[in-house]
């Protein structure tokens, strides 16, 4: 198989919340919602920096993504707070 240089890489990102009902948001540094999931979020993702929000319009924490991880709510809500992105629109 021939591997083209110029693919982006992506890294799993799988956050599992504490309860099977709770609501996880994931942003981009941006203010751009990326995906939405309730109890777990499993997917793959552009190294970044994210944030996650664990209840919409609550404490947002920072998430950096340079290599694949498993999260867990608690250890999320155990580190930093970061304030929430402000979405910017660009002009033409």
């Amino acid at each position: 198989m021939i591997e083209n240089s110029t693919s982006p890489t992506y890294h799993s990102l799988v956050i599992r919340a504490s309860s099977k009902e709770t609501e996880i948001w994931l942003g981009d540094d941006m203010g751009h919602l990326v995906q939405k999931a309730t109890g777990d979020l499993d997917t793959s993702l552009l190294p970044g920096e994210y944030v996650v929000e664990f209840k919409l319009g609550g404490t947002t924490y920072p998430v950096s993504l340079g290599e694949s991880r498993l999260l867990t709510e608690a250890e999320i809500r155990s580190g930093p707070t970061c304030p929430r992105p402000k979405l910017v629109f660009l002009d033409d």
